[in-house]
């Protein structure tokens, strides 16, 4: 899959608000209060806040594209369940799943290794609006866990503009 720009988020624990809003063409969603994002390329790369004045060894990214025709629910659970079979029998920690956000069937996955070694990434990837977006969070697996709950969090404010065509 290609992917195009767009951004990302979280918060550091589940107790922590949303800060500033992010919006383009095509999505909008709310940051958390101390995630700071970097344009790379033609996505933008969000990391959190460091915590006892460390890095926090975790990486959110959000990339946005016009869909085109392998854009959609079930290519998406294809492609994961590849990707966790290529890293080995012990790789896909959560299979892919139908979750419903604000209202909108999005495809959700977590595999440990598909990005970095030690690492587990969680997927989202919906098409909708003409819009095929895929979210990440990939944090050390020792951090994983601190980190998905916020990342919902996020997740949940997210929408997909219905008037970016124009």
């Amino acid at each position: 899959m290609r992917w195009g720009a767009v951004g990302l988020f979280i918060a550091n624990s589940a107790g922590m608000a949303l800060g500033e809003d992010f919006k383009n063409s095509y999505v909008r969603f709310s940051l958390p209060t101390g995630w700071t994002c970097r344009a790379e390329g033609t996505e933008f790369v969000c990391d959190p806040p460091h915590l006892n004045g460390q890095p926090v060894p975790a990486i959110m990214i959000m990339t946005a594209k016009i869909s085109g025709p392998d854009d959609n629910l079930t290519a998406y659970i294809e492609h994961l369940k590849a990707a966790a079979r290529a890293v080995g029998p012990d790789a896909m920690m959560q299979a892919p799943t139908l979750r419903t956000i604000n209202g909108v069937a999005w495809v959700d996955c977590t595999i440990e290794g598909s990005e970095i070694k030690n690492y587990r990434t969680r997927y989202l990837a919906v098409s909708k609006n003409g819009v095929a977006i895929l979210y990440t969070l990939s944090a050390h697996k020792d951090y994983f866990d601190k980190l998905i709950g916020s990342a919902i969090l996020a997740v949940n404010t997210l929408q997909v503009l219905d008037d970016w065509k124009k």
